[in-house]
Parts: structure tokens; sequence; C-alpha cells
């Protein structure tokens, strides 16, 4: 079997080097490894850990912790990030967090747009992060997603059943981190359900989210496989199964 992890910040490890993590992930079967920028800071490690390692892949992206940042500067630099990496393969994760609301609403509004134009522009999948703010998610992405070149996922979901059917409506795709795994995640569960196979990737977070039979510690891509076995189990396929159509899906969005 061949996993996917669409969505780790090796740069942020504390108790692995990226070198320890890529090979674990190689043990476990994770062939590939996006490693996504949330800063200008990460998106350059995000630029130089790819061309280290043959199967890191790497995204630019200012993350909405970060968006009162966002400006002409920093919208040069990640151009230049497109430019100087033919192993980026997206833009973000760029969105809305209004759970620690380390920035106001209006620029992440602000950076959010902004992120997606660039991705239009360039034609590169985009990676959205959203953290109760469903509602604004939407209305943002509804602006943009008639349009020829948008591709979007919505990464490490935390929406209920209904908001899922909102996002693929969008065709959008949906990622899913080691939360599907805890004792107390009936609504991603649900959500996961209504989700076809061929609309979901796996991610980790790492270092962060640990799966629930790895809580405690620090998050890997090699993680992969308790994902892919709960959502085998969710949604009656063998672990084989959403190996094989996940690892496709990622194929084929990121150009990989």
């Amino acid at each position: 079997m061949i996993f996917i992890d669409t969505h780790a910040h090796l740069d942020m490890m504390k108790k692995s080097t990226p070198q320890e993590a890529v090979d674990l992930a190689a043990k476990c079967g994770v062939k590939y490894i996006i490693n996504v920028g949330s800063s200008i800071e990460a998106s350059k490690k995000a630029e130089k850990i790819s061309k280290t390692f043959q199967n890191v892949y790497a995204t630019a992206g200012i993350h909405p912790h970060y968006a009162t940042e966002f400006g002409p500067q920093q919208k040069k630099t990640l151009l230049s990030c497109i430019e100087g990496n033919s192993k980026l393969v997206a833009i973000g994760e760029t969105g809305f967090d209004f759970y620690r609301n380390l920035s106001p609403k209006e620029e992440q509004k602000k950076a959010f747009e902004s992120q997606i134009e660039i991705a239009l522009e360039h034609g590169l999948p985009l990676i959205v992060h959203d953290r109760e703010a469903h509602q604004e998610t939407l209305e943002v992405l509804k602006k943009y997603h008639k349009q020829k070149q948008f591709k979007a996922v919505m990464h490490c979901f935390s929406g209920d059943r209904a908001f899922a059917e909102e996002v693929l409506k969008l065709g959008m795709f949906i990622s899913f981190t080691g939360v599907i795994t805890f004792p107390n995640a009936g609504r991603t569960v649900e959500a996961a359900k209504a989700v076809p196979i061929e609309k979901i990737f796996l991610e980790t977070d790492a270092p962060f989210l640990a799966p629930q039979a790895k809580r405690g510690r620090e998050n890997q891509p090699a993680y992969c496989t308790y994902i892919a076995e709960k959502l085998a189990s969710v949604k009656g396929l063998r672990v084989e199964e959403v190996a094989e159509k996940t690892t496709k899906n990622a194929l084929d969005f990121f150009g990989i």
C-alpha cells in the first residue's frame, strides 16, 4: 500500500528531524509528503525541505494567524516561491481561524482572497484552513469556485455532514486528519460517511493532532495509516482501497 500525507509541517517538528520523519514515513508506506507553508518563513523552509528530499513537495501560504503580516512584500515573496521551486504544488494554507482570532477578521479575509487569486492566476490548487468560520469560508469560496482554474481542498475538516455537503457542492476535496480517530469525533465520522472516497485526502497535520493510538506524542507523517484504517472502518472499505483511492486523488489533484 502507498499513502500520501497531503499536509504536514516537517519544519515545526521538535522531536524528529525532517530526515527521521521522512525515513519513518517511508517504512510505513507513506511514499509522498506535502510540506505546507503557513507563513513566509515556513514557506521558505518548505521550499528548502522539498529540494532536500525527492519525495517531499512544498506549498507556499500565509495562515490566518499571520494575516496582519500580509502585504505587497509578502505577496511578492510568495510569488518568488512559486517561480523558484518546481516542486511547489499548491498555495496555502490560507483561510479563516476564528477560534484564536490572532488576526482581525477583515485582515484574514484580505489575505485569504489574495492567495485564492494567486492560486487561480498560476493554476495551482488551494489549501483552505477553516476553524469556527464555516459560513464565512463558504461565502468567500463561492465568489471564486466557478472559475475554470479553481481547485481546492478543505484541510483538517472540522465541520458536520451538512457543511461537508456544502463544500462538495463547490467541487472541493475534503481532507481528514487523526481527529477522526478521537472518541469524541462523532460529528467528523458522520461527515466522513457522507463524503465519497473519490473526494477524500489523508493528512496528518504533523506535528499536531496525533491519532488516538499515539495521543500525547508528536504526530508523524507515518501515522497516515491510522487515519486510513479508521476511514476504511467508517466507509466499509478495505484499507487497501482507501490507500489506493486517496493516493490517486492526491496525485491527480497536486499534479505529482
